[in-house]
């Protein structure tokens, strides 16, 4: 832990890195803008945050291409990828993703009610308006109203991302007792 008296006490950033590879996360892709002007970002931080209204979270780097458009009133999309799904995971990871009409090609040519690309087959889209940012240390957390829930094929198992790579669920593996 590090810290003063008259400062928090936080831990050191590769510490909490490794903490939280541990905890497998679902992944999804984030978008934004219609065609030349369309933009994505893979993430695995997404969080249900109200059901009435129906709001969620999600948490972008600060310095992301994609932040910069994510001002209250936005549209925006949040699509769950499936297990298949791990070529668009990667190409949306990576610092020479695509952008514009080569995003929208590389998700499937598919959009939502509010012109938003989504990736065709995703486990479920999620159109959103941006109600709120609020910046935290090298993160903004944006807060959107869903406006539409869009779920997808039933029968294809979702990408998870744990311990620094991409995997799925096997619930006949290991499945728990506990009731939900």
């Amino acid at each position: 832990m590090t810290g003063s008296e008259s400062g928090p006490r936080t831990v050191a950033a590769e510490d909490l890195r490794a903490c939280m590879r541990r905890f497998p996360t679902g992944v999804a892709l984030l978008t934004t803008g219609e065609g030349d002007g369309a933009v994505g970002l893979t993430i695995n931080s997404v969080v249900s945050v109200s059901l009435s209204p129906p709001a969620l979270l999600v948490s972008v780097h600060r310095h992301a291409r994609i932040t910069e458009r994510l001002v209250p009133g936005a549209d925006f999309s949040v699509s769950f990828l499936s297990a298949g799904q791990a070529d668009l995971t990667w190409q949306f990871a990576s610092a020479d993703r695509p952008v514009g009409e080569a995003a929208v090609s590389a998700m499937g040519r598919a959009k939502g009610s509010n012109g938003v690309p989504f990736p065709v087959g995703a486990l479920g889209v999620l159109e959103c308006v941006v109600e709120k940012t609020v910046p935290v240390g090298d993160h903004v957390l944006v807060i959107g109203l869903v406006a539409r829930a869009e779920p997808g094929p039933a029968d294809h198992l979702p990408q998870v991302f744990h311990r620094g790579e991409l995997t799925t669920v096997n619930r006949a593996a290991h499945p728990v007792d506990a009731k939900v």
